[in-house]
């Protein structure tokens, strides 16, 4: 592995970044850059998580940052051709390849948000690895997130109401960063879209919704209670009981006592629907 030299890696991040707008010239280059810092010592599980699936010149954090920080002048003053180059890096399967796309796509003006929408949906698919999704579902979207969140909330939307597992649970792991966000205030959005998935969860998803149901007892635990409390009060809603018992930790001592009692008084209705077996 060739040592990393600070300057050195600067300039060699700003020469190449001179092929911004020849996306073909651009991906030669890298290929050849990352060739150069590759780390062929390393072995799987040494960086603490599990080697990617993806094939990887396993270079050090730090070289990717420099080519970020090279392009980025050249993305904002030119966003179409910042997309055509996030387009070319995504066609490339290596994992430094594909995180740079992410990253300049995150930072790419949502202008129209429709571009930045349309590469999400196409590029998260099964087969992706988890790391790539992850960075997607947070990396890729920043810009989005932060300047046209309705636009972002509608493609969860989608993702939710999706009949497949794998899109629903993308769904619920997108909502995180908006729950966890003070500056976005419609929580009302939140318990809307997740409703249905709280009536009757699928066993894959649990483990999702219990995630998205801490965050919003930690933003708000009275008003995620009285949702809570709402769902269980449905006529077909199997599942609630279940998806309560396993967040009552989550909230302050007197509001657990609340669902408690709304557990009991379910239960001891005649006519209850009771949760499923497990």
């Amino acid at each position: 592995m060739t040592a990393i030299q600070p300057d050195r890696l600067k300039q060699q991040a700003a020469q190449l970044a001179e092929h911004f707008a020849d996306p073909a010239a651009y991906v030669h280059e890298l290929h050849q850059l990352l060739d150069y810092y590759a780390d062929r010592v390393r072995r799987p599980g040494q960086a603490g998580r599990p080697a990617p699936l993806t094939p990887a010149y396993n270079v050090r954090p730090p070289v990717l940052r420099a080519l970020l920080a090279a392009l980025l002048p050249r993305l904002q003053a030119d966003p179409q051709n910042g997309l055509a180059l996030c387009d070319a890096l995504w066609e490339q399967p290596y994992l430094e390849f594909r995180m740079l796309a992410i990253l300049l796509l995150g930072q790419a003006a949502p202008d129209p948000p429709e571009a930045i929408v349309q590469r999400i949906k196409s590029w998260i698919t099964p087969a992706l690895e988890l790391q790539l999704i992850e960075s997607l579902l947070s990396l890729g979207v920043e810009r989005l997130h932060r300047e046209c969140p309705m636009v972002l909330l509608q493609l969860i939307r989608q993702w939710l109401e999706n009949t497949q597992p794998f899109y629903q649970q993308l769904g619920l792991r997108a909502l995180l960063p908006f729950i966890n966000n003070p500056a976005f205030e419609n929580l009302p959005v939140f318990f809307r879209l997740i409703t249905p998935l709280c009536q009757s969860a699928p066993s894959g998803l649990r483990a999702d919704l219990l995630d998205v149901l801490a965050a919003l007892a930690r933003r708000s635990p009275q008003e995620t209670a009285y949702f809570l409390r709402q769902v269980l009060a449905y006529p077909d809603a199997p599942d609630t009981p279940w998806l309560i018992r396993q967040s009552l930790n989550e909230f302050p001592p007197e509001i657990q006592a609340g669902l408690r009692s709304a557990l009991r008084a379910v239960e001891r209705r005649p006519t209850a629907k009771r949760s499923r077996p497990r």
